[in-house]
């Protein structure tokens, strides 16, 4: 198991790396506009880089055991500091939304820290599930509970992307785990009542769900822009820094960084990142299948891990095509921000602990 420490730690490598120059052809008008930097996107996200990969080995310093025992703890501190955002002076307000705390001069977005700790929560509350052939149904009752603290939380921050991505992610872990028959309706119920009413009660979700007649299904001026760049790139796409399309597309260097690769590399390029995604998730998902017969902990972990890239992934992209309303959900490894990159390394950290330790035993 030792070698996909080493894959998995070089493909989350190459694609952070990645993320640095695309993250400066994406921003660098906004970043002059704004903040009179053009590099200040492209310098945020690389002082946060080395930090990031710094984490991930002091993540995989520390026993599995220990993540496993205080799998609690750390959850419900998470979700305390997921209500700070309301609270002065911690609570930082952008643009009428609340999703960030500060202390100092570091800037923290606590969801990014409670999907690090929910997953290691799942791994380690479904790993002790007595039942061989479904989860106890006093089990599925916390898992629900909890998951409706959250979503309550984040949604008066408002982020109810994230409750979408924390709700689907829950439901495919919870899939794997072998949910029976009725868990699984009442799971799918749950998650229709969500999307039902964040699209009800917010009127800026209203606005997002324009709908299209054809293919794609929504066609919002994000949407249509993204869609113009992603076809005007061609196959080798208009040259590093030459598109021009990606200026209409607000903060294309987050949630729509997917049409900029496009349009300045073109076909090529944007399958060179889903290769090297494919090639990570291959990865994750070959680790988990190994390490779940040596610990019912450490197959969860790394497929809870592989869950939530695989469905923010998915969810981006299809997003982007217009297959989806808008949402603000990153590209991992690729997307700006700082608290989603050490995140995404804190669990690589994980990962790589659980390789070393599949090795051992």
């Amino acid at each position: 198991m030792k070698r996909y420490d080493r894959l998995i730690f070089i493909l989350a490598l190459i694609l952070s790396l990645l993320s640095l120059p695309i993250i400066h052809t994406a921003s660098w008008k906004w970043a002059s506009m704004i903040l009179n930097n053009p590099s200040y996107f492209f310098q945020h996200q690389l002082i946060y880089l080395p930090l990031a990969i710094g984490i991930s080995f002091i993540i995989s310093g520390f026993p599995l055991a220990f993540w496993r025992k205080n799998s609690l703890l750390l959850l419900i501190i998470s979700i305390f500091l997921l209500t700070l955002v309301f609270v002065p002076p911690f609570g930082k307000v952008s643009r009428n939304v609340a999703r960030w705390i500060e202390i100092g001069p570091i800037q923290i977005q606590p969801v990014e820290v409670l999907r690090f700790s929910w997953i290691i929560f799942l791994a380690s509350f479904l790993s002790s599930n007595s039942e061989k052939n479904k989860i106890e149904d006093v089990r599925f009752f916390w898992i629900i509970l909890f998951l409706f603290v959250i979503s309550v939380i984040l949604y008066f921050q408002p982020n109810m992307s994230m409750v979408v991505l924390f709700f689907i992610s829950t439901f495919v872990i919870l899939f794997i785990s072998k949910m029976d028959i009725k868990q699984t309706l009442i799971m799918l119920f749950i998650i229709f009542l969500i999307f039902a009413f964040g699209t009800l009660t917010g009127e800026y979700r209203r606005e997002r769900l324009v709908f299209n007649k054809g293919i794609p299904f929504f066609k919002t001026f994000q949407q249509e822009q993204a869609l113009k760049a992603i076809k005007d790139g061609g196959f080798f796409g208009k040259g590093w820094g030459r598109g021009l399309l990606k200026f209409y597309i607000p903060e294309a260097y987050n949630d729509f960084l997917f049409p900029v690769i496009f349009e300045e590399g073109g076909l090529m390029a944007g399958t060179v990142i889903l290769i090297l995604y494919f090639l990570l998730m291959s990865s994750v998902f070959n680790l988990s299948l190994k390490a779940v017969k040596i610990d019912t902990f450490y197959g969860l972990l790394s497929m809870g891990i592989l869950v939530y890239w695989c469905v923010e992934i998915s969810l981006n992209i299809l997003m982007n095509l217009g297959f989806l309303p808008v949402m603000g959900l990153p590209l991992p490894f690729l997307s700006f921000g700082g608290s989603s990159m050490m995140i995404n390394w804190a669990q690589v950290g994980l990962l790589m602990k659980i390789a070393i330790s599949g090795d051992k035993k």
